[in-house]
């Protein structure tokens, strides 16, 4: 059985919708910038020199990341939206632990409880990103 009440579902499910649009809004402008208009004018002032071409690139790959991070993003809040009615959802997928209301309406996305989301951190740092 688990722990979150119907009202704890309810602030998280309000939550999860409000972080949706704003990852949405996110993503959107991240899709914008990813036409990369904004670095002609770098590239479009007359003779650019190497520099110029490289700080092009860079944000190029700025906003690539940018998008990258946003996908994964609404990715994992659209993934807690189909499981957040599930009895499971709340509890720490390492260790089992029931995740508090107020981490889960914080952050909603969340798998793991603050502990072995620091342990997993700390363990995978500069690879790909866990649970939020």
């Amino acid at each position: 059985m688990s722990h979150l009440t119907k009202k704890d579902r309810l602030a998280i499910r309000a939550a999860l919708e409000e972080q949706r649009a704003k990852f949405l809004h996110g993503l959107k402008a991240a899709f914008e910038e990813s036409g990369q208009t904004q670095f002609a004018a770098v590239l479009g002032r007359g003779s650019g020199d190497s520099a110029d071409e490289a700080l092009a690139v860079t944000l190029g790959n700025l906003s690539a990341a940018r998008m990258d991070h946003e996908e994964r993003t609404l990715q994992a809040l659209e993934a807690a939206f189909k499981r957040v009615d599930s009895p499971d959802y709340g509890e720490c997928e390492d260790c089992g632990a029931n995740i508090p209301a107020a981490r889960l309406i914080a952050s909603p996305a969340a798998t793991r409880c603050v502990a072995c989301q620091e342990r997993f951190e700390h363990t995978h740092a500069g690879q790909a990103h866990g649970s939020m």
